[in-house]
């Protein structure tokens, strides 16, 4: 039994390079690590929409290309999913603000999109995403984001930015908090839309990836 025990993490080595290999055309290292994705589909719509893709801390750019791209595909949007924040990752936001905006700057001096991009974030990346929304409206077309941590304070009406928040129907406590925050931000004249899915809504899923994909079509139309 040991020397299979002793197999198991070489295995999951290969399995890891395996994953990254078949990805490796769309990484990049600088400013800081990123996959973009531009699939075919996008150039029938061109400029395309830029859907930004964020899955916090505990995963990473690899996992969020994994999880979207098909969705890119399928509905011809173009795909970047950044690691923000250094070690802090999202949470410390200002460096996440500065490595956003020095990926942006790269790929907006090559590629054309849409005015305005989609963000879509999971966990403390939702709460990001949320932020920096509300922080620059006039750049962000939409966002979805699927149990933030926290809520970011609002001191000013952004306008008519659409708001997603996707909450798994197990998590009564992220309900609750999400219907508050819904019910004061339609306040403000936000048009936001909460939705419950099935489980407690503690991982990014296909369903999370379908809803924002679907919420960018309805706002980039």
């Amino acid at each position: 039994m040991r020397p299979r025990l002793l197999l198991l993490p070489a295995l999951v080595l290969v399995l890891a390079g395996c994953r990254a290999a078949a990805w490796r055309d769309y990484h990049h290292a600088e400013p800081v690590e990123y996959y973009y994705f531009y699939p075919e589909s996008a150039q029938v719509r061109e400029p395309a929409p830029l859907f930004i893709a964020l899955l916090g801390q505990d995963r990473s750019p690899l996992d969020c290309i994994e999880l979207f791209n098909l969705f890119a595909e399928d509905r011809g949007f173009a795909l970047l999913c950044p690691q923000l924040g250094g070690d802090e990752g999202a949470a410390d936001a200002l460096q996440a603000e500065r490595d956003l905006s020095a990926i942006l700057t790269e790929l907006y001096s090559t590629q054309t999109f849409q005015d305005r991009f989609f963000l879509a974030g999971f966990g403390d990346a939702a709460t990001f995403a949320l932020g920096y929304a509300l922080k620059y409206p006039a750049a962000v077309v939409g966002v979805s984001a699927m149990s933030p941590e926290t809520y970011p304070d609002l001191f000013a009406a952004p306008g008519p930015l659409p708001v997603q928040l996707i909450i798994g129907q197990e998590d009564e406590e992220g309900l609750a908090e999400a219907r508050v925050v819904e019910q004061a931000w339609l306040g403000w004249g936000i048009p936001v839309r909460l939705i419950q899915i099935e489980g407690n809504g503690q991982a990014p899923s296909q369903t999370f990836a379908r809803l924002a994909s679907q919420l960018l079509d309805e706002v980039s139309r």
